[in-house]
């Protein structure tokens, strides 16, 4: 199926020779009329900035400084998003801390009630 699709391709778009007729019409409105240079052009190469290049540097330059001003509040969040979540962390350690200590107290209350009711045991 794809093998007559791409044949079918590759003849119709095979190379085609221009008929003569067609290259001195060509040949003959090139000579006539000459590609004129673009007033933009001659601006520029005579050291005069037209408006739209200091337009186009002008957007340029705002879009870098938008991108450059929303990486930096990205960055900022990302940091504050990272010390809440220390500070979190460093709660939860302190409380796990309180509750092993409470933890150990207990045990060792109870262990020093039981070795002083039975000695000898």
């Amino acid at each position: 199926m794809s093998q007559d699709i791409e044949s079918g391709m590759r003849a119709a778009l095979r190379p085609v020779a221009p008929s003569d007729e067609f290259s001195q019409k060509l040949l003959a409105q090139v000579v006539a009329d000459p590609p004129a240079r673009s007033k933009s052009f001659r601006l520029v190469s005579q050291g005069a900035r037209p408006l739209g290049w200091w337009l186009t540097a002008s957007l340029a330059a705002s879009l870098i400084l938008a991108v450059g001003i929303q990486q930096h509040l990205q960055e900022q969040r990302l940091r504050q998003s990272g010390l809440e979540a220390r500070r979190e962390v460093l709660q939860a350690l302190q409380v796990t801390s309180q509750k092993l200590n409470l933890a150990y107290e207990a045990v060792k209350s109870q262990s020093t009630s039981l070795a002083g009711e039975k000695p000898g045991v």
